[in-house]
């Protein structure tokens, strides 16, 4: 993870607001409608608000609990039912117990309905317009590609749905589907982090950094010469990363590689330093005057956000800052 989702913003509180009114009713009207009983019951007003807005440290208690409070079904033998869910032999149990989950779980996605609902652009409240509300453009995980929202309101009062993020289940949907509508576990991202990456790997909170959590991403870009390509590599260092959390989610994202492909950005950065040394942002400060921000000629100069707060709005924003540091073009006093 490169970037922090400050939850305390007010777009994403705003966000938040729109999402818990927006699916509320639809929920509880897909509950009311559940063919099994303890299911019914037990998703109330209350739980289903819960499961809904809950951070993400509560979720996975929300979702333990629901368990422990349905008299006819366990948490452990759910789990059995995903892990021989693929076996094409099973014994007399493990067939008794599929038969049972296969239809538990698929009231669960029935009523908690991500692919049919929340995913249809044309449903009252989609995908679409979650992203639109978060307004996060580039992937939290990588901050390489942009993430952003595009819908068009046409003259004829028509809106048209164009583009936009992914959506990454943190804790996912196939394992967890009470939790598919969780707004706290429904990412933004872009389709390498989501789908080509991280799939249905099971994050933990005590060894993943979650957006919406871990403030303090302790991982920063550098680079190495490789003698045999004669070419500059990307490295990441992991100082101050004492929980290792940083580095288990660099690597479970193949950060490492797949920031091989933007190496041509190290060789940018070094004719900088070669050709401007020092001087290149006080050079540009004098040129633009005294009426433009640091901030804004740091943009101007390396199309990124030299503030952490602001690296989701450019894509390669932390890479940047990083190297640029460590080839002193900025100085401690700017970040």
């Amino acid at each position: 993870m490169t970037s922090y989702i400050d939850p305390n913003q007010q777009k994403i509180k705003d966000a938040l607001i729109a999402h818990k009114k927006e699916l509320l009713a639809f929920i509880k009207t897909r509950a009311s409608q559940s063919l099994i009983d303890e299911v019914r019951v037990w998703l109330c007003d209350a739980n289903i608000e819960k499961i809904l807005t809950d951070k993400p440290n509560d979720l996975f208690a929300i979702n333990d609990r629901f368990f422990s409070e349905l008299p006819s079904y366990d948490l452990i033998e759910y789990n059995s039912y995903l892990k021989d869910i693929r076996k094409k032999k099973l014994t007399t149990n493990q067939s008794s117990i599929r038969t049972k989950y296969s239809h538990f779980r698929a009231e669960l996605e029935k009523i908690f309905d991500y692919k049919n609902y929340f995913l249809d652009k044309n449903s009252p409240y989609s995908t679409y317009d979650l992203a639109n509300n978060l307004d996060i453009p580039t992937c939290p995980y990588c901050n390489r590609m942009y993430t952003k929202t595009v819908i068009n309101k046409q003259k004829n009062g028509v809106v048209k749905k164009i583009t936009r993020p992914e959506f990454d289940h943190w804790f996912p949907k196939s394992k967890f589907p009470l939790l598919a509508l969780s707004f706290y576990n429904l990412i933004p991202s872009c389709h390498t982090c989501n789908s080509s990456v991280k799939g249905v790997s099971d994050f933990v909170l005590s060894t993943h950094l979650h957006p919406y959590i871990d403030e303090n991403v302790n991982m920063q870009f550098s680079y190495e010469f490789d003698k045999n390509l004669n070419n500059h590599k990307f490295k990441i260092n992991y100082a101050g990363d004492t929980d290792g959390k940083a580095q288990k989610s660099a690597e479970e994202f193949m950060l490492k590689e797949i920031y091989e492909t933007h190496e041509d950005e190290i060789r940018d950065l070094l004719r900088i330093k070669t050709v401007y040394s020092d001087s290149y942002l006080r050079k540009l400060s004098n040129l633009l005057g005294t009426s433009v921000s640091d901030e804004e000629i740091y943009r101007l100069a390396f199309g990124t956000y030299i503030e952490e707060a602001s690296f989701d709005r450019r894509p390669l924003s932390r890479m940047k800052r990083d190297i640029l540091k460590e080839l002193g073009i900025i100085k401690p006093k700017n970040l």
